[in-house]
């Protein structure tokens, strides 16, 4: 046992410990989490009409997608492989009756992510408090607090019925220059902490439900990919796994040359433009 131990909580309380004795309190003001967002994902694919197809990944997933009638899109910033398996397993549980495809953005830090071990753990709790994911290692701070905010916020949410998850365009990133930014995805994909086992669970339920699943590669700012090593090094594992599993269906859009410049937000975020033109790309090369 710790002679001193401290627990942070996310309303900037710090508790101070001496041999399992409170001896010192004190406040760190912090930004407190606005989860509207999420519940309204939540909310929305819960009771979406005639879901067929469940688009799953992180943000890039979030904005290369713009989904229709009979879609769903379930990204979000951050999502790591364990949560983005929870969510699809949640969908079949809840709302899958019409599932048909399942497709999973795949970035380039998802061999390696787990959300909890980053800055941006915080985006844990509304997965935990909706879906009810748990935590994937210990979390690093006590989420009581974090809980608490979420419930408070789910009862001023409206989703509307025609919500369909929408994408966030316009953001104003403020990343480090392109070439920080890659290094950073790279730390988590060189990682060796088994990510893709959330994916063989993925493909194997959907086998059990005989749902289609589809590994997207989505496409990069040329910035962004003059710093990526090799494609047989960044997607190794991945690469591996579908050589295993001829059943899953790869779409590479990665070095696609009809996206230019102009279809980003940043290094390796599509606008609206660009999220409309893989919109499409996608749909063609499923109806191929």
């Amino acid at each position: 046992m710790k002679l001193i131990r401290k627990i942070t909580y996310l309303d900037g309380i710090r508790k101070i410990y001496f041999c399992g004795l409170r001896i010192w309190t004190y406040y760190k003001p912090v930004g407190l989490p606005n989860f509207s967002y999420d519940i309204e994902k939540y909310m929305g694919v819960k009771n979406c009409k005639n879901l067929r197809n469940l688009i799953l990944g992180s943000s890039h997933g979030r904005d290369c997608f713009v989904p229709g009638r009979f879609d769903f899109n379930l990204s979000n910033s951050s999502l790591d492989m364990y949560r983005i398996w929870n969510l699809y397993s949640w969908v079949v549980k809840h709302n899958g009756k019409n599932l048909k495809k399942v497709f999973v953005v795949w970035s380039v830090f998802h061999a390696g992510l787990q959300l909890e071990k980053t800055k941006e753990y915080n985006r844990c709790i509304p997965y935990k408090g909706l879906y009810n994911i748990d935590y994937a290692v210990p979390f690093p701070v006590d989420d009581s607090y974090g809980i608490k905010l979420l419930n408070e916020q789910k009862k001023e949410v409206v989703c509307p019925s025609s919500f369909r998850g929408r994408a966030t365009y316009n953001l104003k990133y403020f990343y480090e220059p392109t070439k920080e930014l890659v290094k950073k995805h790279l730390k988590n994909t060189m990682r060796n902490n088994n990510q893709i086992q959330y994916l063989q669970n993925i493909v194997d339920l959907a086998n059990k439900k005989k749902h289609q699943v589809y590994v997207i590669l989505p496409p990069y700012r040329s910035d962004y990919l003059k710093y990526l090593p090799d494609d047989k090094i960044v997607y190794r594992e991945l690469f591996d796994f579908l050589d295993k599993n001829k059943n899953v269906k790869l779409l590479n859009f990665q070095h696609d040359s009809d996206f230019v410049y102009n279809d980003f937000d940043s290094p390796d975020h599509c606008n609206e433009k660009g999220g409309l033109k893989l919109t499409q790309k996608i749909k063609s090369a499923i109806r191929k």
